[in-house]
């Protein structure tokens, strides 16, 4: 699915310009691809914000608007204010049709890990992947199910479910996710058992031998 946005040329550079723009609501943009000089644009403040809360992040295909043309791109940066948080600069990167692209995908978890009901943390360790694939087969994000991670059981980029057409370019042994083994059965696991001495039997009274006894 490719979503829908709106640009405009954007005339003149420098932060006196950038300056005004985020005043009327609007922020500095560029794009560019192989073979594509870099073209500074100007977006919608709203616009862009109502698109980030609706795709969450995801690695989207977008139809970008510009002056009556229209070009397929992918969001490559997005920059936000430190302190705000607000969007004030979007790098946008053009797509050509069968061209491999190489972009972060969302790591998403669904399900509920077994380890989880016993009392485990399910701790996501990598967010994000990079891969590398044609705009086409390019996934939003890569699910995972936990459904069947127990205390400690760990999930590996070798065992991303892997879309056709899709190349992950992460190390396959680098660990994505796993369910925290709680701290309390932690300590009782490596607690050694205390061993329990051996009964004694009680002694038997001697009984005299026939030599000694009198007769």
């Amino acid at each position: 699915m490719a979503y829908e946005l709106h640009a405009e040329i954007r005339k003149g550079t420098g932060k006196s310009v950038t300056r005004k723009l985020r005043a009327q609501g609007k922020i500095p943009a560029v794009m560019y691809g192989a073979g594509e000089s870099t073209q500074p644009l100007t977006l919608d403040l709203h616009e862009v914000d109502t698109f980030l809360k609706r795709t969450r992040g995801e690695s989207v295909v977008i139809n970008l608007h510009v002056n009556g043309e229209v070009k397929q791109v992918l969001p490559k940066e997005i920059q936000r204010d430190p302190v705000t948080g607000r969007v004030i600069h979007v790098d946008f990167l053009i797509l050509h049709k069968g061209e491999k692209v190489t972009v972060e995908v969302p790591v998403v978890t669904v399900g509920e890990s077994v380890g989880v009901k016993k009392g485990g943390v399910l701790e996501v360790i990598l967010r994000s992947v990079e891969v590398r694939a044609t705009p086409a087969q390019l996934p939003a994000h890569i699910e995972v199910d936990v459904s069947n991670l127990d205390l400690g059981d760990v999930v590996h980029v070798r065992d991303l479910p892997v879309p056709e057409g899709v190349e992950i370019l992460e190390d396959p042994d680098e660990p994505v996710v796993t369910v925290l083994v709680p701290r309390g059965a932690e300590e009782e696991e490596a607690a050694p058992e205390e061993e329990v001495p051996p009964t004694e039997a009680p002694p038997t009274p001697e009984t005299p031998s026939e030599e000694g006894s009198e007769g």
